[in-house]
């Protein structure tokens, strides 16, 4: 059975700070924990048995604060080697962390989620994982839109999100977040804000109804109605009440129309998932090499390719599970790194965006060595300036830890020597982090800045950390209960 990671590290005791076996978010099967996380989440208990006693303070309340998150990256470099910025005093005081990392940033998270009050999640595996063959255990409170809430703005540094679709028809009464629900909780915490924190997105596809009048009706609707900022389409999918037919971004008879409509609407992005495939029979519609025509035919639009095509394929199972393991020797990675060879033979491929949402959560925490090859290879493909930053939360739990990571990580000069690889400087961070897609979504940095200090979630967020709240160190994405 699957069961939600956070269940399983509270029936097991386990309370670190990152994630110490991967999860699935449902787009791809669970992975085993590997030998090596195992070492890490020794490593970090081990830190925080003996820190904590000196410091005289209980563990959890180490675990859960930036000296535990210092002492988790501590452990990952003792492992895998030095992937992450950490310095020992970080693991002793909290204000050596706020000294080297304040909280400035911009951050811009397009890819979160969460779920419609009361579904039972089991009926999610209809339409995500029904080619799985696997059951779902039903944890619905920790997706709940309180919980996102919490996790997203209370217990991380993110400034602004994309509630981000999910597949599924909107009239399907187990959609387990529809268009309607992302617009509704867009409105509600930019109200209490008094400021724009959130945008959303339309679940709206073109293979989701079988005439073009029907499409082309909901599509006005859903534009009118809920006022979203973008598409997010599943080429790969077809979910019950649709044509039954997966798509493809460059089919002129069933894609361009669909943009078409949409110039019309005056929404000119377009999200779609690529990579992470499914199993089953429509897989393959996860492929990246429909982009490149889809994007040169159409440059008004510009299109947010989700996960960066990542395909994460397992060279091995169980314990030693890599991920794409041929990338350690030749560069190469599936799907990825097709994408940016489309991007690099076609320099006017300008409207076209990397996010790397669970693609940079899944490889930093199981094999960081793949993180520095995916955004490498991403920088020099797209540019700094064209990677956007994403999280999948709440499967991944609160995006703190990925925050974390990211203002962390750097791609060691042995790897940047060999690979052809820029480091990832302050500024390129910066970028990645929240600028890239203030830039797509055209917000005005100017003004948010100016509103974040004052607004209420603000105020929310300092009464919550002065009654003593922490962060939870849970992470709801799906794990095999057995492993």
């Amino acid at each position: 059975m699957w069961i939600p990671k956070s269940i399983k590290d509270k029936q097991s005791g386990v309370d670190t700070p990152i994630p110490s076996q991967c999860i699935s978010n449902e787009e791809f099967l669970p992975i085993p924990q590997t030998e090596e996380q195992k070492k890490v989440e020794s490593l970090i208990n081990e830190i925080a048995d003996r820190n904590s006693k000196k410091l005289g303070i209980d563990r959890r309340g180490f675990l859960r604060s930036s000296m535990g998150m210092a002492a988790a990256f501590m452990a990952m470099n003792k492992v895998f080697g030095d992937f992450f910025d950490v310095d020992a005093a970080e693991l002793w005081e909290p204000a050596a962390y706020a000294e080297k990392w304040p909280k400035k940033e911009f951050i811009f998270d397009v890819q979160t989620h969460h779920v419609r009050e009361g579904i039972q999640l089991q009926f999610r595996a209809f339409d995500f994982v029904r080619d799985l063959g696997v059951q779902l255990s039903n944890d619905k409170d920790s997706y709940t839109f309180k919980n996102f809430v919490k996790e997203i703005f209370l217990d991380s540094d993110t400034v602004m999100c994309v509630v981000s679709g999910v597949p599924g028809k909107e009239e399907d009464a187990y959609s387990v977040l529809p268009t309607k629900l992302m617009a509704q909780s867009r409105d509600w915490i930019n109200q209490v804000a008094g400021s724009q924190r959130v945008i959303s997105q339309s679940n709206c596809a073109p293979n989701h109804y079988k005439t073009r009048e029907e499409l082309f009706d909901r599509m006005e609707f859903e534009a009118k109605t809920y006022k979203h900022s973008s598409w997010k389409l599943y080429p790969h999918t077809a979910p019950r009440g649709s044509t039954g037919i997966p798509w493809w971004l460059d089919d002129e008879k069933i894609a361009y129309p669909f943009y078409e409509k949409s110039r019309q609407l005056g929404i000119k992005v377009i999200s779609v998932h690529k990579g992470f495939p499914s199993t089953g029979q429509f897989a393959e519609h996860s492929h990246p090499r429909d982009i490149k025509k889809a994007a040169l035919d159409n440059p008004d639009l510009t299109f947010v390719i989700y996960h960066s095509a990542f395909k994460s394929d397992l060279t091995t199972t169980g314990k030693d599970a890599k991920l794409n393991a041929p990338v350690a020797t030749d560069g190469y990675f599936e799907w990825t790194t097709d994408f940016c060879r489309d991007r690099i033979a076609n320099p006017k491929m300008t409207n076209v965006y990397a996010e790397i949402g669970s693609s940079f959560g899944l490889s930093a925490s199981m094999q960081p060595v793949l993180a520095a090859h995916l955004l490498g290879q991403l920088s020099n493909a797209f540019g700094t300036d064209h990677i956007i930053w994403g999280t999948d939360s709440l499967w991944w739990g609160s995006p703190q830890w990925q925050i974390e990571a990211f203002r962390r990580f750097q791609i060691p000069e042995d790897i940047q020597k060999k690979f052809g690889y820029k480091p990832l400087t302050k500024r390129d961070k910066e970028l990645i982090l929240g600028l890239n897609a203030a830039r797509v979504y055209k917000i005005d940095l100017k003004a948010k800045r100016n509103e974040i200090p004052v607004d209420y979630m603000s105020r929310i967020k300092t009464a919550y950390l002065e009654s003593g709240g922490s962060r939870s160190n849970s992470f709801y994405g799906w794990v095999n209960k057995a492993d």
